[in-house]
């Protein structure tokens, strides 16, 4: 699951609006309306914020983000799928 579909799952789940979640962590409604529709990703430095303010687990969140965060480095491409297949196989190596 992407970040931004597990963003507006819970916020649609607890009732919050758009505007709740925005001004919890001082961002736009509209940046946050584009963080759900996976157009942007959130920086880094608001999961731990959004972790309290959703009450969900900082560790389940920063895995989705580092998760979007090299899907969008890899582009689904074939050298990108290689790369990322390459880092894998050194991982396991280890």
């Amino acid at each position: 699951m992407a970040l931004g579909k597990r963003i507006k799952e819970v916020r649609e789940s607890k009732g919050l609006l758009l505007r709740e979640v925005g001004a919890a962590l001082e961002l736009d409604n509209a940046f946050i309306s584009k963080i759900e529709n996976e157009e942007k990703l959130i920086p880094r430095k608001h999961l731990e914020n959004l972790s309290g303010f959703l009450n969900l687990p900082l560790e389940e969140l920063l895995v989705l983000w580092l998760s979007d965060k090299i899907k969008g480095l890899i582009d689904n491409n074939e050298i990108g799928i290689k790369a990322l297949k390459n880092v894998l196989n050194e991982l396991k190596g280890k």
